[in-house]
């Protein structure tokens, strides 16, 4: 029977990726000081993510044979082990109260005391981040009309970058003792120092956890950005996440021709910086108040002031655009000469589309 489950429910662009991808590394290791990180079969990382995606209903285009009875394989898992247990997919963030409280009940009937866990970054870096993951599944929607949603109530990322609503949703029925805020440092922070109070909040010694991440999510500048919306308006649902492209443009167009380019970084402009500043002192103020567990420092998640210099994502940049698209068709070239016969078809139609 487990003693403790930790359940890290987002936030979305927090470092979530990181964190996970860190913890499926030392998993071995962790487990050696009774402390699981459950994996699925053969050890398959996703086991998580299609059990979040279960719990909350969501549609990520995933294979519904994948995604049918996870969480109950999970929460079997789980009733197995002995020691500690960390269950993390930011996925869970967006879970309505119905969810929750139906997530909380199937952990506590394994036994154990259930700890919830929220990391949370500054709302400047999570919307940047979150506009460019809805780019990445095919979202056409200019910066400015992103922000508009999020401000306006009219963004689902927004529902899940919001510590009131989250918390408010999973810790309802929980003591503030039980309840952790992991707040990640500010650019430029020590790159390991997320990793350190998380586990902190988890009651794990960095010693036990010794290997780094193997990934983290990519990030793109405004020229890459651009192009993505270009090119999501080509290939329509295609490149939406479940897509006929949504692999081809995540792991290839993204991840390894446009994000190691450098270009101007997408921040957040002067005008949008009042509305999210306020924003961010009325959550400080309510987690203060609720005393939650704070691994950190609240003011961390304070926006920092609109760079002087700011380069604003949607006013056109021609040139640069044409020489990420160059990069891009160099790379898929590449990766068409490589891979084996089936996977042409989807790269020289994807090709086809870009430069159509």
């Amino acid at each position: 029977m487990p003693t403790r489950v930790h359940l890290h429910v987002g936030a979305p662009k927090s470092g979530t990726t990181y964190l996970q991808s860190r913890l499926y590394a030392n998993r071995r290791a962790l487990r050696r000081h009774d402390v699981s990180y459950p994996a699925g079969r053969l050890g398959d990382p996703r086991a998580q993510y299609w059990a979040a995606l279960e719990a909350t209903a969501a549609d990520h285009g995933v294979d519904q044979r994948r995604v049918r009875g996870a969480w109950a394989r999970l929460v079997r898992g789980i009733r197995r082990t002995s020691g500690d247990v960390v269950v993390s997919h930011e996925v869970l963030a967006a879970a309505t109260p119905q969810q929750a409280d139906r997530v909380l009940a199937d952990l506590a009937s394994t036994g154990a005391e259930v700890h919830l866990v929220l990391t949370a970054r500054d709302l400047a870096r999570e919307l940047t981040s979150g506009w460019q993951e809805t780019l990445k599944f095919g979202s056409k929607a200019s910066f400015a009309t992103y922000l508009a949603n999020a401000r306006d109530g009219r963004s689902a990322f927004m529902e899940g970058f919001d510590p009131v609503r989250v918390l408010t949703t999973w810790g309802a029925r929980l003591p503030a003792e039980r309840i952790h805020v992991v707040t990640a440092p500010p650019a430029g922070g020590p790159p390991d120092l997320l990793w350190l109070r998380f586990l902190d909040a988890v009651g794990v010694r960095p010693s036990w956890a010794p290997r780094e991440a193997s990934r983290a999510n990519e990030s793109v500048g405004v020229a890459e950005a651009q192009l993505l919306r270009r090119l999501n308006h080509r290939l329509g649902d295609g490149a939406r996440r479940g897509g006929e492209y949504s692999l081809l443009v995540d792991g290839i167009v993204v991840g390894e021709a446009l994000a190691p380019r450098a270009s101007a970084r997408i921040t957040l402009g002067p005008e949008d910086h009042p509305w999210v500043a306020a924003r961010s002192d009325e959550w400080i103020r309510w987690l203060r108040e609720r005393e939650v567990q704070v691994h950190g420092d609240l003011d961390d998640l304070r926006p920092a002031p609109p760079d002087p210099g700011w380069t604003d994502p949607d006013a056109p940049v021609p040139r640069q655009v044409a020489d990420a698209a160059v990069d891009v068709m160099e790379t898929l070239l590449e990766e068409v000469r490589r891979r084996p016969r089936p996977v042409l078809q989807r790269a020289r139609r994807a090709l086809a589309r870009l430069w159509r």
